[in-house]
């Protein structure tokens, strides 16, 4: 089991992410190769677990066309952002010749042919997005909580960013209605004149563990913090999740895994009554959210699965396949 590097505010570390990532670009392809081999052996590949998660993330089950793609030779050669570096390593088991699509940033829509992504959206036909663990540091935070349920303090609490570019900001809209209510400690971080009447000041990650009641809402894609409050003793209240990354948010059963509110906040303050007066049906749920959040803490396993995805792209989805299908 992986244990994950985290510093004094429960983040992920950058440099330990930096040198580990620098280090794997200049792997030569059979040292890829052979890692990946050797975790397949000792994991008992094929796993009925990772085949069932390597269907979810790329659906494509057909030889498909691709277009405008880039080569891995060429990959290689771009800036290295986070997207790139964690992308990379999966790429350098196969021939730098091989071409594909990728698309990085919040993707919100499905591209018209198979690429990379790191977001999509939930349902319908959704094939095309094929998920990568991608910006790995930011949205891959979990945490280890030593406070128990019943000694945190019965509120809730919120803590990020306003995106006022989005034609709906379901964020602004929770905190014009609850930001005064005395049962949250909720409010925006963004500076400036941005609705000052609804800024409050930064709360770590340990910090907002205080709180009982943790919300999670999505900005232009999925909720960042969705992750580590799943992994936490804190429960999680969000709407039904519109976006999924490599976590399967499509995957998570409400009242199961999360505490399901309206899309409108109607039913907020009844949800943390419940759990106030029920506190075994808020542990049952933490427990189910922990044991959801374990499938993705072994490095081994999660470098095998971005391998079968990867592969699984390139047996479907090459140039050649146009002028196959013609």
């Amino acid at each position: 089991m992986l244990r994950v590097l985290i510093d004094r505010r429960h983040k992920n570390s950058k440099f330990v992410y930096y040198v580990r990532s620098t280090a794997a670009m200049f792997m030569p392809r059979r040292r890829h190769v052979r890692r990946i081999a050797g975790v397949a052996a000792r994991t008992g590949y094929p796993d009925p677990d990772l085949l069932e998660r390597l269907e979810y993330c790329n659906q494509i089950a057909v030889p498909t066309a691709i277009h405008d793609t880039s080569s891995i030779a060429e990959f290689r050669m771009l800036k290295k952002t986070v997207y790139h570096l964690d992308l990379l390593p999966h790429l350098l088991c196969f021939e730098s010749w091989r071409r594909f699509r990728f698309l990085f940033g919040d993707v919100t829509h499905v591209p018209p042919e198979p690429s990379f992504v790191k977001s999509r959206p939930i349902g319908g036909d959704n094939a095309h997005s094929v998920l990568m663990k991608l910006d790995s540091p930011r949205h891959f935070c979990f945490v280890t909580d030593e406070r128990p349920f019943g000694a945190k303090r019965p509120s809730l609490v919120w803590r990020g960013r306003l995106h006022l570019k989005s034609k709906k900001e379901r964020r602004l809209d929770f905190l014009r209605e609850f930001h005064r209510a005395p049962f949250c400690d909720v409010g925006h971080v963004n500076g400036g004149e941005v609705y000052p009447e609804y800024r409050r000041p930064p709360l770590s990650i340990g910090d907002q563990l205080a709180y009982k009641y943790i919300l999670s809402l999505e900005g232009n894609d999925v909720a960042t913090n969705l992750k580590w409050i799943m992994s936490s003793n804190s429960l999680c209240l969000t709407p039904r999740p519109r976006y999924e990354t490599w976590f399967m948010e499509g995957r998570l059963v409400p009242d199961h895994h999360y505490v399901l509110i309206a899309d409108d906040f109607r039913d907020v303050e009844e949800k943390i009554l419940h759990y106030e007066r029920h506190p075994e049906d808020a542990l049952r749920i933490i427990h189910n959210a922990n044991a959801y959040v374990r499938q993705f803490l072994d490095a081994d396993r999660e470098a095998l699965l971005g391998h079968m995805v990867v592969a699984r792209y390139f047996a479907y989805c090459a140039p050649e396949a146009a002028s196959a299908a013609a």
